[in-house]
């Protein structure tokens, strides 16, 4: 029974602590929050992610916890942090080093972009003169594979479509008569001076097109009734065309070489009318007359238009352009020019 009385203490105290060493409470005093020693103790601990595959070469053990080192310009590596199962690890790359020279491949790549864009200028240029002779039609990516010697895939890949490529040659012959009419018409001052160097340039370039065809006006007669992107192309490239012709009827009018009465759109109308005129009766008909009688109708719009100082200032340009043509045509410097 004192057995008994002894070991009854010894199992109430096992079955209260598990087997195993005994946990003791540490009887340190607890510093406070705002303690810069606890902030330490607390910025030193620091928590891991057990998904990370690696540590990265960077963090080192310090002597306050776990450091980061940034590395420098020359050599930084780039850190993912993944899931393991989730990222294949070749998917790790190297940064380049700042001052590394450019790879080859981008050389090689612009290389290639250039001569992707000499390509489809070449292409153009050869789609350019099929419509101009065939019509937009008359276009397709056989016809100008044949013509390029390309196959039809190459040609393909450079427009996509059909219409794509009818629209990139409404869009080409609308910059080449831009720069071939426009732009060099624009140099002579404003008001009829300018006015008619535009007309002159516009029969010029109609004069040219005799043989070959206008792709304004075949255009016109192909896609009149016929809706579509490549309508719509065409309707804006000429509409910008008669826009400029109508500035410069208004800035005429604004440094009093035309009438205040006369109408813009009605210059405009007789203008366009005779540049028609003439390309029907010089390509359809083949009247030998019709340039000359263009002219001549011009000589009538700006008679029943011109003021007084209309007609001297565009007297003057025209007396300075023919002196100009007779001296370059003589070999002789022109007054105010030098020779190059």
């Amino acid at each position: 029974m004192a057995c008994a009385f002894f070991w009854l203490p010894v199992c109430a105290s096992l079955c209260r602590h598990p087997a195993g060493p005994v946990r003791r409470r540490s009887l340190r005093r607890r510093r406070p929050a705002d303690d810069p020693a606890s902030q330490r103790s607390r910025r030193s601990r620091v928590r891991v992610n057990p998904g990370l595959l690696f540590r990265p070469p960077s963090l080192k053990r310090g002597g306050q916890g776990l450091r980061f080192r940034p590395g420098t310009a020359q050599n930084r590596t780039i850190v993912r942090f993944i899931i393991p199962g989730t990222v294949s690890t070749s998917s790790f790359t190297t940064a380049k080093p700042t001052g590394a020279k450019p790879v080859a491949s981008s050389r090689s790549g612009s290389r290639s972009l250039h001569k992707g864009a000499q390509t489809r200028a070449a292409i153009l240029d050869a789609a350019l003169g099929l419509a101009s002779h065939m019509g937009l039609e008359g276009l397709s990516i056989g016809a100008l594979a044949d013509v390029t010697k390309m196959s039809k895939s190459g040609v393909f890949a450079h427009f996509g479509s059909r219409e794509e490529l009818q629209i990139a040659v409404v869009r080409e012959y609308h910059a080449k008569f831009e720069e071939e009419v426009f732009y060099t018409a624009i140099r002579q001052p404003r008001g009829l001076p300018r006015l008619r160097a535009l007309f002159e340039r516009w029969v010029h370039r109609t004069s040219v097109e005799v043989d070959s065809g206008c792709i304004y006006i075949s255009g016109a007669v192909e896609f009149d009734d016929r809706p579509g992107l490549v309508r719509d192309a065409l309707v804006g490239m000429v509409r910008d065309w008669h826009a400029a012709i109508r500035k410069a009827i208004l800035l005429a009018q604004e440094v009093g070489h035309l009438v205040p009465d006369a109408d813009p759109d009605q210059v405009l109308f007789e203008m366009h009318g005779l540049i028609l005129s003439l390309h029907h009766d010089a390509r359809f008909l083949r009247s030998e007359g019709a340039l000359a009688r263009a002219r001549t109708g011009l000589e009538r719009i700006l008679d029943s238009f011109a003021t007084p100082a209309g007609r001297k200032a565009d007297a003057e340009t025209r007396q300075t352009a023919a002196h100009a043509a007779s001296a370059a045509a003589a070999g002789t410097p022109v007054p105010g020019r030098k020779r190059a």
